[in-house]
């Protein structure tokens, strides 16, 4: 699939809700067996003149390392997207970023990210945040699979 899963499975929620207009609104999308995500600030994201604030970082990167699990369980189990919402979602245990150099406001942010380490229930998700090629951030987030409806 080649089109941006948050286009297939449309949400509210505010990193990557297609159906959230005061949201983020990233895209994932298969990239090998990565998720690849290219995201453009906008101005009011900036934290420190000329940068995006750290938190704008640490949710892009939340989301979007959700949508890697829910992407590569899916893909294990046989489930596609196009066939409707699955019967589970994935939700954050934990979140730790390492800010390595600050990302400009202007240009795309890049993200890949891929499984680290999968258990029954649990995912962790290693991603890296670039700029112009350039690695800004890493990041891993520990995901976990719950029924939908919680």
């Amino acid at each position: 699939m080649d089109r941006p899963l948050q286009d297939v499975l449309k949400v509210h929620c505010f990193g990557c809700g297609a159906l959230n207009t005061h949201g983020l609104r990233i895209k994932s999308r298969w990239d090998g067996n990565e998720l690849l995500c290219e995201w453009q600030p906008e101005p009011y994201h900036i934290g420190y003149p000329g940068t995006v604030y750290g938190g704008t970082i640490a949710s892009v990167v939340d989301c979007h390392c959700i949508w890697t699990a829910l992407a590569h369980y899916c893909r294990e189990s046989g489930h596609s997207l196009d066939d409707g919402p699955p019967p589970f979602a994935f939700v954050t245990a934990s979140l730790k970023v390492n800010y390595l150099k600050p990302v400009p406001i202007e240009g795309e942010m890049e993200l890949r990210a891929r499984p680290l380490e999968k258990g029954e229930r649990k995912m962790l998700i290693g991603c890296r945040v670039l700029h112009c090629g350039i690695e800004c951030a890493t990041a891993e987030v520990l995901t976990v699979r719950v029924k939908q409806g919680i």
